[in-house]
């Protein structure tokens, strides 16, 4: 029952973002043909015309912020699925389908966890589409990989903690979003504010436990470490970094798992679907 529901989850949903990444690429594909015509990225970026200046600048702005909003909206869009399907009258259909809580949360979850990995896809394609070269292919594979690979190789630890970290933020932020809003839904009245209200406190919360972690692991070891860098940057990560990831990633699990059974409990036990 499991897959029918991601798979009748995915479809709904890439409904919407399919097109919407489909504009994205195509968007970057004309201002890769802009930048052709133009006779290259350094000649319209460099270029003694204001008003070509002007134009570039604004096509770089708006591509970016293209490749925002696709994200932003994304990950709204994804909660906003959740919060249709569950908490308002579709909720009644949904929630007497022969499945569980945990069901829905995993088909809905999992649709939105490989949405959030297509952006970063789709993000990373168009600024290839954009500036991408033979030499930028060049300086990518045959220095700038190498060297990252090999500094990753002299600090182990860090390497494995940071990939975890990357690992967990999709997770962290589609629970963040669940959670929320079913917190949200048992707000007598402004159901949407609650659960924005939610959200924020829940970051906040965040930020502050990060704030602690570099108060009681950072600044007095930074002191020590910093004038040694960047030759030993290892000794570095090694007193520095290496607690402070621990710590965030044993926080970012505790908080999925909070936001897991917390979604789970009120829509079993506190479901609103006033």
């Amino acid at each position: 029952m499991l897959g029918k529901l991601f798979k009748h989850e995915w479809r709904s949903i890439s409904r919407l973002l399919l097109p919407v990444h489909g504009g994205v690429l195509l968007f970057a594909l004309l201002s890769r043909m802009y930048f052709i015509i133009g006779g290259g990225f350094d000649h319209l970026t460099m270029s003694g015309n204001t008003l070509i200046n002007t134009l570039t600048g604004i096509l770089i702005f708006a591509l970016c912020l293209v490749l925002f909003s696709a994200c932003i909206f994304t990950y709204i869009y994804s909660g906003y699925r959740f919060y249709k399907n569950v908490f308002t009258d579709e909720g009644y259909l949904t929630n007497t389908l022969p499945v569980t809580p945990a069901q829905i949360i995993l088909s809905k979850g999992l649709a939105a966890f490989l949405w959030l990995l297509i952006d970063i896809i789709v993000v990373a394609v168009s600024a290839c589409i954009l500036i991408a070269d033979k030499e930028f292919f060049s300086v990518l594979f045959g220095s700038f990989f190498p060297e990252v690979w090999a500094m990753a190789l002299k600090v182990p630890v860090f390497s494995i903690l940071a990939a975890l970290s990357l690992l967990l933020s999709p997770f962290i932020l589609i629970t963040m979003l669940y959670v929320s809003i079913s917190v949200g839904s048992l707000f007598p009245s402004h159901k949407i504010l609650g659960a924005i209200g939610t959200y924020i406190g829940i970051y906040v919360i965040n930020q502050i436990f990060g704030f602690i972690e570099l108060i009681i692991f950072g600044f007095n070891q930074w002191a020590e470490t910093i004038p040694a860098l960047p030759g030993n940057y290892p000794e570095y990560f090694q007193k520095c970094m290496n607690p402070i990831m621990i710590c965030s990633n044993i926080f970012t699990i505790l908080c999925i798992l909070l936001c897991w059974f917390g979604t789970k409990y009120i829509m079993t036990k506190k479901l609103n679907l006033q």
